[in-house]
This record gives structure tokens, C-alpha cells and sequence, in this order.
């Protein structure tokens, strides 16, 4: 059975350990800086609390990085040459040099890294991507997500709020669904964004960016701190020259597609000549309840982790799938600064 460590001890380390409890683990324990937090995290789900990183390093075969982002490159960093399997949460890191960095530390120990870039794993997102993938929808054209809620908090949370950090709302927020739609769809030749970021707005934050992928498709990514506290929401829609996918939480049916057909399919004449589709399908509905433990995403990426190790296979996000994720995130951030759109491929961050 492998013991398992948590680095970081707040909301989000808190979640994983909920769903590392249902999986054949040992959950060793928890090191955070703030005491409170490693106690209240031991007395909930077990396992003790480590005075140092390295204490917690000694005791486990797999590493949870679960700390506020500035953290994760010296967690990951200590763990890979402690040659600990790592999970890391998103986003791997706060810029492009560090991820590289992490990964080379990683591959130079020859342990696994994981980036827990859960969106991959919500089985709405899962199906839009095997809908993708089949074929039924032709080739994608043009794809909008929406990624809403209000802003993460004050307090512990504050760090949020200050972009040199987290990134704002478009590294924490929108790189789920940039990383979703490079999985789905394909590289991303160019970003273009505006929003509230470097605003200075307190309390609020929101991004409208444009990808322009490198087969030609568009996507539109709208993500949010601005929504009032408790809403939170999120939405794909996928066209295609052969089909349409949706999915939007807010709706009452959870999922829908509509399948294009042919003229010729459709008309008395059968005339084969005709490849003109038009909207003469009809929606199919698929249901997905989130109650089900095999649903819950963040069960589902801590338990492909796991056999992933176990078989020694490769991980569904690698990575490179990380580190393109923050960058993309970077350039979009830098579109949103300079008022101009920004080569992916070309672009290089200057850290300040």
C-alpha cells in the first residue's frame, strides 16, 4: 500500500485528502507552515502532522503538492530529489522557467509528475472530448467555455488577489479550459485577452480570451471572479462543420449534442452529390450524476495517478501538458497587458 504526504493543508489539500480516504492508500499526513491547519486536517482525515518538508519526505512513497502556487516549485523540487512520486496541483508553477525547472528534476531523478489539471477528468468535459475524438461532430471550427464564480476570499485566501502570486483569474481559472481545449482541440498558435486583472479592481477579476489554434479552429474563453458569492458555473460548446456539443451547468438537461446530416441523407431524391449539412438532428441527452464516487473528477485523477504508478503507464496530463498550460495562461496575460495578440510559440516571460 503507498503512504501518501499532503503539502499544504488548506481547502484544497483538505479536498484531496477527502477523496485519497476512498482510494488504497496510507495517508501518512499533512506538513503545512500554519500548525492550526495541519492539526484540524489530522483530527478530520488521519495521519500526523510534520514539523518540516523533509520529515514528511521520509515517510512516503507519493507526494501531494496541495501549497498556495509560489510553494509548489521547492515542494516539487524536494520531492523529486528525495525521488518521491509527485502530484502536483495546478498550476504547476507561477512562471515558464520554473515549470521547466520542476520537470527537469523530475525526469533527471526519473520520477513521475503529475499536474492535476482536474477539468480533464469532469465527465461532461470527458465526453465532450471522446465526442471529439469520434468524429461525430466533423471538425471542430469554433469552441467557447465559461469558467464563473466570485472571487476565492480574504484573509488566508487573500494571496489570491495579488497577480504575482496566483496569476489572477486567468492562471487559476482559465487554465483549466485552456488546458481542456489543447487537449481537445490542438496547440494554440495565438492568444488574444482582455479583462480586469491589472486593473486593480478589489475583489473582482474576469478575462475574455481568443485562441486561435494552429488547425485553424477559434476558441473563446470567458473565466470570472465578478459573479456575486455562492454562483458559481461553467459551460463548454463545441462546433463543428459535422455537429454541435454543449454543456452548460446552469441548464436544466446536464448535456446535449446535435448531429449534422447530410442534405442527401435527408431529401426524398437521395441526391449524393449534396454534402451541405444542416440541422436536421436531434439532441442526445446524457446524464452524468455527480454523487457517484466514479463521477467525482478529483477522485478520478488521484485514482489515475494511482494506476498509473501502479502499472507504470503514462499519465493523462503530462508535464509538458502543464507547463504549455501556464504558458499559454502567460501569454494571454501578457496579450491582456500589451493590448496586442501573442505568439504562443515565440512568446518569452520576463519575470518581474
Amino acid at each position: 500500500m503507498k503512504r501518501v504526504g499532503i503539502i499544504g493543508a488548506g481547502g484544497i489539500g483538505v479536498w484531496h485528502a477527502s477523496r485519497w480516504k476512498q482510494l488504497p492508500v496510507d495517508l501518512v499526513g499533512f506538513y503545512d507552515i500554519d500548525p492550526q491547519a495541519m492539526e484540524s486536517a489530522c483530527q478530520e482525515f488521519g495521519g500526523k502532522a510534520y514539523p518540516t518538508l523533509d520529515a514528511l519526505l521520509a515517510d512516503v512513497d507519493i507526494v501531494d503538492v496541495c501549497s498556495i502556487t509560489p510553494a509548489h516549485k521547492e515542494a516539487v523540487l524536494a520531492a523529486a530529489e528525495a525521488k518521491k512520486a509527485i502530484v502536483c496541483e495546478k498550476p504547476l508553477a507561477r512562471h515558464v522557467s520554473d515549470c521547466e525547472e520542476m520537470i527537469a528534476a523530475c525526469e533527471e531523478n526519473d520520477v513521475p509528475l503529475f499536474v492535476a489539471q482536474v477539468v480533464r477528468f469532469f465527465p461532461q468535459f470527458a465526453k465532450t472530448k471522446a465526442v471529439i475524438d469520434s468524429g461525430q461532430v466533423g471538425k471542430p471550427c469554433v469552441v467557447r467555455t465559461v469558467r464563473a464564480g466570485s472571487h476565492p476570499g480574504n484573509g488566508k485566501r487573500s494571496w489570491f488577489g495579488e497577480v504575482d502570486k496566483s496569476g489572477g483569474v486567468i492562471m487559476d481559472v482559465g487554465l483549466h479550459d485552456i488546458d481542456f481545449l489543447r487537449w481537445s482541440i490542438g496547440e494554440v498558435e495565438r492568444v488574444f485577452a482582455r479583462g480586469m486583472t491589472f486593473d486593480d479592481v478589489k475583489g473582482r477579476d474576469h478575462a475574455l480570451i481568443s485562441l486561435r489554434f494552429t488547425n485553424g479552429a477559434i476558441g473563446h474563453v470567458e473565466c470570472s471572479w465578478s459573479h456575486p458569492q455562492g454562483i458559481f458555473c461553467t459551460a463548454i460548446e463545441v462546433a463543428g462543420d459535422g455537429g454541435m456539443i454543449e454543456w452548460d451547468s446552469l441548464k436544466d438537461q446536464p448535456y446535449s449534442s446535435i448531429m449534422l446530416q447530410n442534405e442527401a441523407a435527408n431529401t426524398a431524391s437521395g441526391d449524393s452529390t449534396s454534402s451541405i449539412p444542416h440541422a436536421g438532428g436531434k439532441p442526445s441527452i446524457d446524464h452524468a450524476s455527480p454523487l457517484f464516487p466514479e463521477d467525482d473528477p478529483y477522485y478520478l485523477e488521484l485514482k489515475h495517478f494511482l494506476d498509473c504508478i501502479e502499472n507504470g503507464t503514462s499519465c493523462k496530463v503530462s508535464p509538458h501538458d502543464g507547463l504549455m498550460a501556464v504558458k499559454v495562461s502567460l501569454a494571454a496575460m501578457e496579450s491582456m497587458r500589451c493590448g496586442q495578440p501573442v505568439d504562443v510559440a515565440t512568446f518569452e516571460e520576463v519575470k518581474s
